[in-house]
């Protein structure tokens, strides 16, 4: 066993090594987006092609480190891949009061395991790892990972003060000497954010609270999953209260490039890449309907020849080198393109919390238990401009 730990510690260490270089690179990438700023276009060749390859620098540890946390996931335990029912299954407060003797409430607050050591620092990771099951079949669920797009960070409030550029009008120019120089407009709002709670609730037999297994199945197959559904709407299209990312998303413009003509949704989200780069943020990402990106897929050449897959393998989901995520929550003919490491920002104010007990409404008389799973979090989103949103015909 002695040999298994360091071997971990070996996949941590240089987990955390990757994890720095990213971390630093895309602080360099802050830095030469605000230096661009500040530069004339005759200048600004240089920082373009310095942004260029730190933003093809990213994305080459981006799938580096996405490779080592597979590779960690094969070692037990100690691998970020534990998803949230073993973590509840195998802890102290389950294994100490779950029984069907007594009444029985544990409450539980899980370790994000999506966003798992993610900080606010514009990077952003995913650490979901396949499982293999064993016994219990859990039910097929979606890939949900808008939120891996997204950095996210931690808060002690119930709202969050974002400061947001309403607009920019660059007036700079060339002055002679003793001339005025002229003056540029630069306006801010301000806009509270609320921390919002996303939470449900299910019956099951009181049995479930005598088998670990049975439990950990309920919360991984139901619980969890349909939580993070939600999360993935309110992400996406927000909620009474608070804007989501399509809310505050600028149209798209098909006429972002001079004398040409999008014929195509990948013409299309070529166009948006480009409108989002205008606006000087590098795109990261692009968010379709499932069927959308089966059409692409199914993109044939005059030959008859699939242009983006293979029958037999399908095609990797990137388009002009941005990952494309998949999600139900994105209606079908629209899409998102954004800088989604640079223009927005989730506050995590409570984690996934996993509460079990046998004191629910008529739970004691008819030997059930009540499982009710909750979180609160809140999107910031402080660079409006950095994402490109095109709605169906």
């Amino acid at each position: 066993m002695a040999d298994l730990n360091e071997v971990r510690e070996m996949f941590r260490g240089e987990l955390k090594t990757m994890l720095e270089d990213r971390d630093q690179k895309s602080t360099d990438l802050g830095e030469q987006i605000e230096h661009l700023k500040t530069k004339s276009a005759k200048d600004a060749a240089d920082i373009m092609g310095r942004i260029d390859g730190t933003s093809a620098d990213i994305e080459k540890l981006t799938a580096a480190i996405d490779a080592h946390e597979k590779k960690m996931a094969a070692f037990g335990p100690g691998a970020p891949g534990k998803t949230l029912g073993q973590q509840f299954v195998e802890s102290d407060e389950w294994k100490s009061k779950a029984t069907t003797q007594q009444p029985t409430t544990v409450m539980l607050e899980m370790k994000d395991i999506l966003n798992s050591g993610q900080i606010a620092n514009g990077v952003s990771r995913s650490v979901l790892v396949p499982e293999q099951q064993s016994g219990l079949v859990n039910p097929p669920t979606l890939d949900l990972r808008i939120r891996s797009l997204i950095p996210a960070g931690a808060t002690a409030s119930n709202s969050i003060r974002s400061i947001v550029e309403k607009g920019f009008t660059n007036n700079a120019a060339v002055v002679a000497e003793g001339g005025l120089k002229p003056k540029s407009e630069l306006t801010f709002g301000e806009e509270i954010v609320p921390v919002e709670k996303i939470a449900h609730r299910f019956r099951v037999s009181m049995e479930v609270l005598d088998d670990a297994p049975m439990m950990r199945s309920y919360i991984d197959g139901r619980g969890r999953y349909g939580l993070l559904l939600k999360e993935e709407d309110y992400l996406l299209n927000g909620s009474a209260a608070a804007d989501g990312l399509l809310d505050v998303a600028k149209p798209y413009a098909a006429d972002s490039i001079t004398d040409y003509t999008p014929a195509t949704l990948v013409d299309d989200i070529r166009v948006a890449k480009l409108q989002v780069r205008k606006a000087l943020y590098p795109a990261s990402g692009v968010v379709l309907n499932p069927e959308d990106w089966a059409a692409i897929e199914l993109l044939k050449s005059t030959e008859g020849s699939y242009l983006f897959s293979s029958v037999t393998s399908g095609a990797t989901p990137t388009l002009w080198g941005m990952p494309v995520v998949q999600s139900d929550s994105m209606p079908a003919g629209t899409f998102l393109v954004g800088a989604f490491s640079l223009g927005a920002q989730i506050w995590d104010r409570m984690g996934m919390t996993v509460r079990a007990s046998t004191e629910d409404g008529d739970n004691f008389s008819e030997n059930m238990v009540t499982i009710l799973f909750e979180k609160r979090l809140a999107l910031e989103v402080n660079r409006p401009e950095a994402f490109v949103h095109k709605t169906a015909a």
